[in-house]
């Protein structure tokens, strides 16, 4: 930096006159004028000493005030730049300490960058694993499914093959003279007063009544067109009986053809919140020597009446 420095100041030189002076530095003393006789050339030379002196005091004097400043104008620059370096030292300290707290914050950042990109590897691995589980899972269900459409023809043709040995074995039974429901009004009679019971059990509940007109063995729709016991036949009826505790039936019709016996009535169920069905139901039995059902199929129909079947003989309601 440049310091201007002030103009030295102008001395004014004293006027001359013969007065002792002390002898410069490293300048020998002039011997004393008086006493001895002066030499023409001193006298020539005292004139000339005595400004140059004075011009040497000056410029000593303006030496010393300029060093005197420059060293003042240094000291404080001196100063200045100590306390610039201190502000630059605490500049470098908090800049040192802002970088350690970035490198720290980045460091950590790196750190839960890598985390995430850990967890989302690990998420896509878990996905393409769910992914295959889903496709064996649904691999499975189609199996199963073709399993369950397997066992389901397997059960219907085993079912069909009881029912095709069950007619054999009736077919091999010995042949009947007469049949067991002979058309006359004495058959007429019996199978309405059969039929007036059968509905009667029904209505009121009654399964030792009703499990009379059934065979130890009856070939039920609702068991799957299949033979069961008789309790077995008891117990879907009486599963019926608490789905709808209030029954009630009116008969229309009375068929037989043989052993075959065809009942057609009105039956009206309400539950206990007296929510209510009806409609017309026509029954299909197949009866043993001793008049027992044998083989029991239900005909729903909820808007008409159904017809008797063909070539079966109508049973007169008015016979008591």
């Amino acid at each position: 930096m440049d310091i201007p420095l002030p103009p030295l100041p102008e001395v004014p030189l004293p006027p001359p006159v013969d007065i002792p002076l002390p002898p410069p530095a490293g300048i020998p003393p002039l011997p004393p004028l008086s006493g001895r006789p002066t030499v023409p050339r001193q006298k020539k030379q005292l004139p000339w000493l005595i400004p140059g002196t004075a011009v040497i005091l000056a410029a000593g004097a303006g030496a010393s005030f300029y060093l005197h400043t420059e060293n003042k104008a240094l000291e404080e620059q001196t100063a200045r730049q100590e306390e610039h370096a201190e502000h630059l030292r605490k500049n470098t300290a908090d800049l040192s300490e802002k970088r350690s707290f970035l490198l720290q914050k980045q460091n950590d950042a790196g750190k839960l960058n890598q985390s995430k990109l850990l967890k989302a590897e690990e998420n896509a691995r878990l996905l393409v694993t769910l992914q295959k589980k889903k496709k064996e899972v649904e691999q499975l269900r189609l199996q199963y499914k073709l399993l369950q459409a397997e066992q389901s023809a397997a059960n219907k043709r085993i079912d069909a093959l009881k029912q095709k040995l069950a007619e054999k074995a009736r077919c091999k039974e010995a042949p009947r003279v007469h049949p067991i429901n002979p058309p006359c009004l004495e058959t007429d009679a019996c199978l309405r007063q059969t039929a007036i019971a059968y509905l009667k059990a029904r209505k009121q509940g009654n399964a030792s009544a009703l499990s009379r007109h059934f065979a130890p063995d009856c070939n039920y729709q609702y068991a799957n067109n299949r033979e069961v016991p008789n309790e077995m036949v008891m117990n879907n009826i009486r599963e019926l009986w608490e789905k709808w505790p209030q029954r009630s039936y009116r008969l229309l019709k009375v068929a037989y053809r043989d052993n075959h016996v065809e009942l057609i009535y009105i039956y009206k169920y309400a539950d206990q919140r007296n929510h209510s069905i009806q409609g017309y139901a026509k029954e299909k039995w197949e009866t043993n020597s001793a008049g027992q059902i044998i083989h029991w199929r239900e005909e729903l129909h909820p808007g008409t009446s159904p017809a008797e079947s063909a070539g079966y003989r109508l049973v007169p309601l008015n016979i008591k």
